[in-house]
């Protein structure tokens, strides 16, 4: 058992935080009467996790990632829904502190069987792919917003893995150089209108099955795009001799 003064002394070491994660009856992980944490006055991402889900299926016994992890709040709640396992990656990018290492502080103390890695998600080459991809406040952050999703897709199983994409909308897409600021954030890249989120998304082969639009962000629930049928000797002849056709044409 850890003491309640131990918690709340890491808590203080491992400031400042951006997820407010509850660790003891109404001990958390944020200050949000104070200044010390990021964005210090605002509980996230709780209510956007029950948002998230009131639209979620029956996950018990489904694998899980959480891309973009952070502090690790949606990994711990998939968790407390029954999957059979989680992973959640996550990298510092030049933040002052460690998400992951703040996630595994959280995880500890909750007793949670979840596993946290300090990776960008683009070096992931699971064994098997997931059947839940949590992909929350990320897509912005990316300049190559679109290998992003295209790897998002790779991750989850084909035509069946669902995808839940949360991001920062804008009523006019826009598009940020380096170290212009968003609302303060330097970090940002990519601000999509809903449409064009939209055209972006069906473009890559995904399914949409939900969209909510909550303020200047938006979630959508989609599927993977189903694995391409494989390629025969026959119909690779086929395509050769058809583009000879119309070369020759």
């Amino acid at each position: 058992m850890v003491s309640r003064d131990a918690i709340r002394r890491r808590i203080e070491e491992l400031a400042p935080w951006y997820q407010n994660i509850e660790l003891a009856p109404d001990l958390w992980t944020k200050d949000l009467d104070g200044e010390r944490d990021i964005f210090s006055s605002r509980d996230i991402p709780g209510p956007l996790w029950r948002v998230i889900a009131q639209d979620l299926p029956d996950i018990r016994g489904r694998r899980v990632l959480d891309i973009g992890c952070n502090a690790g709040y949606m990994s711990f709640e998939a968790k407390r829904l029954g999957a059979a396992s989680v992973l959640g990656v996550d990298n510092d990018l030049g933040a002052t502190t460690s998400f992951v290492e703040q996630a595994n502080f959280c995880r500890d103390v909750l007793g949670l069987d979840v596993e946290l890695r300090n990776q960008s998600f683009f070096e992931l080459e699971p064994e098997q792919p997931f059947d839940l991809v949590l992909f929350c406040g990320v897509l912005y952050h990316l300049e190559d917003y679109a290998t992003a999703l295209d790897k998002v897709a790779a991750l989850a199983v084909p035509g069946a893995g669902l995808i839940v994409l949360e991001t920062a909308i804008e009523p006019v897409t826009r598009t940020l150089p380096a170290m212009m600021a968003y609302h303060g954030d330097t970090s940002t890249f990519f601000v999509p209108s809903v449409g064009v989120l939209l055209e972006l998304v069906r473009e890559r082969g995904f399914g949409v099955e939900i969209v909510r639009k909550l303020g200047a962000r938006a979630v959508l629930f989609m599927r993977a795009p189903p694995r391409p049928a494989p390629v025969t000797a026959a119909a690779a002849a086929a395509k050769r001799v058809r583009r000879v056709w119309r070369v020759r044409r």
